[in-house]
């Protein structure tokens, strides 16, 4: 007979607390983003205190120069905004001597044409809503093309090639007819199949493809750029002071949070609502957080400097290969850890600013039984390629059998893939 039955037993369960939560989380930023984090929280709990960094004032005592930190100001270094692409194309239309129409023709069309320098509108549009004829219409486009930069106003990129052409005196001397033949025989490039075609010899078919391949295809992306500049702040450094290898964070990707006094003081020795118990609890998870980011940070940072102690030595050339496991298993983390702390970092090295990530890297086998990193393989396939003869490039295949004779036992598809990721045109495409 069915009946219900109330059972007790006892079950395991592993579960995340919201402050285990918190300390993944900034351990996955990176330090310009953990100060925004750190600023809004901060803006939104009062005990909570960014400490401000400290301008080192010793590194400008070595200039003798300390007059001039006293008159320095900040304001007057501030860039003023530069000129958009229309302004930059009006102005140089303004000081120009040219008719009313076609003058307004051409400032109309500055106005249309996109960031790369091409004219995107027809000029039948433009036509009917200006109202002029086809003649003013064409000396105001003509007007356009005329101005700096050169292949400015051009509506195909065939076009923007011949501006360019046209106005250098020193252009080579097939390179417009090559380009009015059709930019399909430009890629891929053979020189006697295209000197055949237009019936010009080999190497003045070369010269006019060398040439062409110099000139700009977006001529007026740098003119008006909103883009802004990305700068990149490292996490840490590694140095050798006297010999010795020194491994530290640095401030400003690392900033420090403490809590304030006067508030946390207010609220141990008075009675504060649940409000002020709350945000004192999560101020101080914060500060716990932060805490345990840096001491992760730093013992994954020393692990991995420890591995690549030959890049220290010898430069990018001799990484060796290194995964996640490895790291895990020596500073006694969970791979995810490794892989948070790893995720978004940079490091100032002798050899310049590299991703944290960058030093894990997959291992190729050697014939001595070893393993190479493939950052140096890659370093190594750029300098072949870099040293052979234009003439008579390599092939894939004798890629592979350089690197052989070199101990590097390596496959035709990796070598291909590898000329991709360095973008190294085919043997065929590369000769000359």
């Amino acid at each position: 007979m069915l009946g219900v039955q109330l059972v007790q037993e006892q079950q395991f369960r592993l579960s995340i607390t919201p402050e285990m939560k918190q300390s993944f989380h900034l351990l996955t930023l990176s330090g310009q983003e953990l100060s925004r984090y750190l600023q809004d929280a901060a803006a939104d709990n009062p005990l909570l205190e960014l400490e401000e960094q400290s301008i080192h004032f010793s590194k400008y005592a070595r200039m003798n120069n300390l007059r001039w930190l006293d008159s320095y100001d900040p304001l007057l270094q501030a860039k003023g905004m530069e000129p958009t692409l229309e302004q930059f194309l009006a102005s140089q239309i303004r000081l120009m001597n040219v008719p009313n129409g076609p003058g307004r023709v051409a400032s109309y069309l500055a106005g249309c044409v996109d960031e790369d320098g091409y004219l995107r509108i027809e000029l039948s549009e433009v036509q009917s809503e200006l109202g002029v004829s086809s003649d003013e219409l064409n000396i105001g486009l003509s007007l356009l093309q005329s101005l700096d930069p050169p292949g400015v106003g051009a509506r195909s990129l065939q076009e923007c090639l011949l501006l360019q052409i046209r106005r250098d005196a020193s252009a080579a001397r097939y390179a417009e007819h090559m380009v009015q033949a059709g930019l399909e025989a430009l890629v891929p490039f053979h020189p006697g199949r295209t000197a055949g075609r237009l019936g010009i010899t080999s190497r003045e078919a070369q010269a006019a493809y060398d040439y062409i391949t110099r000139l700009n295809p977006k001529p007026c992306r740098s003119i008006g750029s909103n883009e802004r500049s990305y700068y990149i702040v490292p996490d840490a450094y590694v140095e050798f002071v006297q010999g010795e290898r020194v491994l530290g964070l640095l401030a400003a990707g690392n900033p420090r949070i403490s809590l304030n006094k006067a508030c946390s003081n207010w609220v141990r020795g008075s009675a504060p609502s649940q409000l002020w118990l709350n945000q004192a609890s999560e101020a101080r998870a914060i500060v716990r957080s932060v805490q345990m980011r840096r001491r992760t940070l730093l013992r994954v940072l020393k692990a991995v400097m420890d591995e690549q102690k030959q890049f220290l030595s010898e430069g990018p050339a001799a990484i060796v290969p290194l995964n996640l496991t490895d790291i895990a298993e020596k500073i006694d983390m969970h791979e995810s850890t490794v892989s948070r702390a790893v995720k978004n970092k940079c490091i100032h090295t002798p050899y310049g600013i590299y991703e944290l990530k960058h030093f894990f890297d997959s291992g190729i086998s050697t014939v001595s039984g070893q393993q190479t990193s493939a950052s140096a393989v890659k370093m190594r396939l750029k300098e072949i390629v870099r040293t052979e003869q234009m003439s008579r490039p390599y092939s894939d295949s004798q890629l592979v059998a350089i690197l052989a004779d070199e101990g590097i036992v390596i496959s035709r598809r990796t070598i291909a893939k590898y000329r991709e990721e360095l973008r190294i045109l085919s043997s065929l495409e590369r000769k000359r």
